[in-house]
């Protein structure tokens, strides 16, 4: 999935992603949010920046030493992070519980919301239930070639509720009772 991921063409990617981001604006949670954290795409990945608008607060991940995450506003400058991902570097953190979606990059996802990413688990880290009490709904966002058939999740793994691709929209089954029925 990385390979062809990278190989894409810079057109390519752009092309998917407006029509990635397009379905996203159009789901409730999206709409009606108004806290969003999202990612910086590197290699291929659907490019969230698409979904920057006005009226919502844009939160982007800093990878912490215990291996969370923390979503800070971008107000100024990015800096390079430890994983070669651009971070912002404002003092701006929007905390967890007042997310109200998160947009998650992925290696690979299937179509009930188990998701692949690569391998260090800090949006499962972050997320997990156990450790926080009300968690912002999450969105994956792929390419369609990114969707297989099945993931065996781990017990830490912490699923999708929604997964977006150029084609289709899943509603993750295993988070399905977190999504409310107007989400089409």
């Amino acid at each position: 999935m990385l390979k062809k991921r990278k190989t894409l063409t810079p057109e390519t990617v752009e092309a998917v992603s407006l029509e990635v981001c397009e379905k996203v604006k159009d789901l409730d949670c999206f709409r009606e949010g108004r806290k969003i954290a999202s990612y910086m795409a590197v290699n291929g990945e659907i490019d969230p920046r698409h979904l920057e608008s006005s009226g919502k607060v844009f939160a982007f991940p800093v990878v912490q030493k215990t291996g969370n995450l923390k979503f800070f506003r971008v107000n100024g400058n990015l800096a390079m992070g430890a994983l070669g991902i651009p971070e912002p570097t404002s003092e701006i953190e929007e905390q967890l519980q007042t997310l109200d979606v998160v947009i998650v990059p992925l290696v690979a996802t299937d179509r009930v919301g188990n998701r692949l990413g690569h391998g260090a688990g800090y949006y499962d880290k972050t997320f997990d239930s156990a450790k926080v009490s009300k968690r912002p709904k999450l969105i994956g966002l792929a390419h369609s070639f990114q969707v297989v058939e099945k993931i065996q999740p781990e017990e830490w793994d912490v699923p999708l509720d929604i997964v977006v691709t150029e084609n289709e929209v899943f509603f993750g089954e295993i988070a399905h009772a977190r999504v409310s029925m107007g989400e089409y």
